[in-house]
């Protein structure tokens, strides 16, 4: 940049001795302190963006050493184009750490539950993913089977908020891929019998398999147990922010859903008609006890649904459709 020593402490107000003692070592950052840092980042052009893009390299190439050992390939060129936020990715490639680890303690637990939500959630779709060019693992087979054998013994205590959210985030990813209801992630293990078990493994499977049956078993199932509905309606708000987290799985009386309507408006362009049936038939008609103004997008939510109805195949999809169509008009 030009400056020298004398000017870079006339800039950012620190002693020249502070500078002397930074200026030839390559391990600076590591060893300047918080407001000296602050000091250098707001004074001297360059700092900030160093500083910044320095933390990133050292955690990431922390994160691919270690899931090496694990056996796992860190595809970097996938990282380095993702438009999710590279911290985002970060934190997912450390819960395949976690994951690959197999520690079942209350450390992965907690850490595995901050992934309730919609980046952290894009993010964890991203390591589990197959596809070339998106998925952060060259092969993240290793990753699913390392799931698979951590779900149960996550499960073991039954009690713990963190391990319940954990283990819906674990079987929701899964199954996700896989597209079926594997043995070990299925509604007949013992311990996974609770609602929001049940939720993510249905979920996952809707979005990959496209199956309307499933749908339509979940649907029963809500109608049946009033608490898988409450579970249910818990879900989405709390997922987009729309509510905050809480272990008793509750929500205040009064909640509008602006985050949740603009995250259901986007599920029904992208996912498969089964998945809309599921949103049509179930989570919507909720929603609207909850906040029957939707986050003040009703119109939206007409137009989408207008427009989606209409290409669906399945007579029964496009019936579902027409009659909360209708149902929504009366409403706006």
């Amino acid at each position: 940049m030009g400056l020298n020593m004398s000017d870079v402490a006339a800039f950012s107000g620190l002693d020249e001795s502070t500078i002397f003692r930074l200026w030839d070592n390559a391990e600076w950052l590591d060893r300047v302190s918080g407001r000296s840092l602050q000091s250098l980042m707001s004074s001297v052009p360059g700092i900030a963006e160093y500083s910044m893009a320095h933390a990133v390299r050292k955690r990431r190439d922390g994160l691919v050493a270690d899931l090496h050992g694990e056996g796992l390939t860190v595809d970097l060129d996938a990282l380095q184009n993702s438009a999710v936020a590279q911290q985002h990715l970060l934190n997912a490639l450390e819960a395949g750490l976690h994951i690959m680890r197999g520690q079942a303690t209350q450390k992965t637990s907690s850490f595995i539950a901050r992934f309730w939500g919609r980046e952290q959630d894009t993010a964890l779709e991203a390591l589990y993913s197959t596809e070339a060019g998106r998925g952060l693992l060259e092969d993240p087979r290793r990753l699913f089977d390392s799931s698979i054998d951590l779900a149960p013994r996550l499960n073991r205590k039954t009690y713990s908020f963190h391990s319940i959210l954990a283990l819906n985030i674990l079987t929701h990813q899964v199954s996700k891929v896989t597209g079926s209801l594997e043995a070990d992630l299925g509604f007949e293990v013992p311990g996974r019998q609770t609602a929001f078990m049940m939720r993510g493994v249905v979920m996952g499977s809707l979005i990959s398999s496209n199956d309307f049956d499933l749908a339509e078993r979940y649907r029963q199932e809500l109608d049946a147990t009033p608490v898988y509905a409450a579970l249910e309606e818990w879900s989405f708000p709390t997922y987009t922010r729309d509510g905050r987290i809480s272990s008793d799985f509750t929500l205040p009386s009064s909640l509008s859903l602006r985050n949740t309507a603009t995250e259901v408006l986007r599920e029904i362009a992208v996912y498969n008609d089964a998945y809309l049936y599921y949103l049509v038939s179930t989570y919507i008609p909720l929603a609207l006890k909850r906040d029957p103004a939707f986050g003040g997008k009703l119109p939206e939510l007409i137009r989408a649904l207008e427009l989606r109805g209409v290409d669906c195949r399945d007579r029964r999809i496009r019936q579902t459709c027409n009659t909360l169509v209708r149902r929504l008009k009366g409403l706006a």
